[in-house]
C-alpha cells in the first residue's frame, strides 16, 4: 500500500516530521498496487521527478515543500491524465490544493 500525506496546519507538518502526527490532522489517500501502477504509468510521477529534481519511486520517502514547488506539482497533475483512472487525478489534484491553501507540503510514503 503507497501513501500520499498532506498535513492540515503548520503544526501537523511540524508534527509530521518527527512521526508524532494524528491522523485527524493530515489529509491522506492510499493507493492499491493497481492506483499505483496508474499513476506510474501516466507519467506523472516521472514529470514531478523531472521537473522538481525528486526521487518519488518504491521504496523511498519524498516531500514537495514550498510555493513554487506545490504550485509547479499542481501544473503538472492539471495538464495530465490517467486514463484508466480518472478520480486518482482529482484526488491528487484535491490534494495538492489542500497542500497549496494550507502552505504544507505533499509526501509521498512509496
Amino acid at each position: 500500500m503507497k501513501l500520499i500525506s498532506v498535513p492540515l496546519s503548520q503544526e501537523a507538518l511540524e508534527l509530521l516530521d518527527v512521526d508524532a502526527c494524528p491522523k485527524n490532522k493530515l489529509e491522506q489517500l492510499y493507493m492499491s498496487e493497481t492506483e499505483y501502477r496508474q499513476l506510474t504509468n501516466s507519467g506523472i510521477i516521472d514529470n514531478i521527478n523531472l521537473k522538481l529534481g525528486k526521487i518519488i519511486d518504491d521504496y523511498e520517502d519524498e516531500k514537495i515543500q514550498g510555493i513554487n514547488e506545490i504550485e509547479s506539482t499542481l501544473s503538472i497533475l492539471k495538464s495530465s491524465t490517467i486514463p484508466e483512472n480518472p478520480e486518482l487525478l482529482i484526488k491528487l489534484i484535491n490534494l495538492t490544493n489542500t497542500a497549496l491553501k494550507n502552505n504544507t507540503g505533499i509526501f509521498f510514503f512509496f
